[in-house]
């Protein structure tokens, strides 16, 4: 009976973190969408220090009780670097989401658990073993794939996406660290605070006048991308292969809304390659929670 009650226990804690991860990225899809119909006429530098700023005031009255005799230390160095790294991060999502096809974003930023997998064997010792470099290879082979350098137009967008992937596993490498110092609350608190004022300066210089679509537009972002980042905290209760697993739902979502709101309708290419990457990275999330 024990037996069977601490499986019944594991399912349950699997079906909260796969529920809390899905969504999670429901709420991320939504970002996405809102960016593409009500923000393309203003910066990104623009719109992502707005973001944030809603962010802030959304996160004050659930960590204002929880910061009292919080002291940074030694880690603001960390905290800064995390704050810089997110923010240029930001900034080419929201570039290339108004570039390229949103099916074609979402699977290109798939790629970061790969670059965290390699983050982490070198920052944090962990081994590279032949099954994670195989799987690495063929997620790259995936993304290639998807971009078909030589057969295709360079695109910017595409670029700018290339490059967010590599960035957000360097500040999810960073936040990783600042856990031995802190809470959730400190850290993403001060990531908010971080990259609005790391923006604060390029959005005033690249000032643009805000209609009133834009503001439902920074109001939509504010909200689903500040509750995205609590219930993704949330599903890493459970198991983390669990929790990346249900993270590939994300496409899903990004590729009806594509459809049904901008006649995205993705090419075969595009299938394929997030495929052959969402399987490689959810070899790997499996591999990993089998071997712990």
């Amino acid at each position: 009976m024990r037996i069977l009650s601490r499986a019944g226990g594991e399912a349950a804690e699997i079906s909260r973190s796969l529920a809390w991860m899905v969504l999670s990225c429901l709420l991320f899809a939504f970002v996405m969408v809102s960016v593409k119909l009500f923000l393309t006429d203003l910066p990104p530098v623009q719109t992502v220090f707005l973001r944030y700023i809603v962010g802030i005031l959304l996160l004050i009255p659930l960590v204002v009780g929880t910061l009292d005799g919080v002291t940074v230390g030694a880690s603001w160095k960390m905290l800064v670097a995390r704050a810089l790294c997110h923010a240029l991060a930001v900034l080419l999502w929201f570039y290339s989401i108004m570039r390229i096809p949103l099916a074609e974003v979402n699977a290109l930023l798939n790629l970061g658990p790969v670059y965290a997998t390699i983050g982490a064997a070198i920052y944090f010792g962990e081994g590279l073993k032949m099954r994670r470099v195989m799987a690495i290879l063929i997620s790259f082979a995936g993304a290639m794939a998807i971009i078909k350098p030589g057969f295709a137009e360079v695109n910017l967008g595409t670029l700018a996406v290339m490059l967010t992937a590599p960035l957000f596993a360097v500040s999810d490498l960073i936040a990783k660290s600042l856990k031995k110092h802190h809470d959730d609350n400190v850290i993403i608190i001060a990531l908010s605070v971080g990259i609005a004022v790391a923006t604060a300066i390029p959005a005033v210089l690249v000032w643009q006048p805000i209609s009133m679509m834009n503001w439902v537009g920074i109001l939509a972002i504010g909200v689903s991308a500040t509750l995205g980042h609590v219930t993704l905290m949330k599903s890493f209760r459970g198991p983390m292969w669990a929790a990346q697993t249900g993270k590939y739902v994300q496409l899903l979502f990004v590729v009806l809304f594509g459809i049904t709101l901008f006649d995205e309708i993705p090419v075969m290419s595009t299938i394929i390659g997030a495929m052959v990457v969402l399987g490689a990275v959810t070899y790997i999330a499996i591999r990993e929670s089998r071997n712990r």
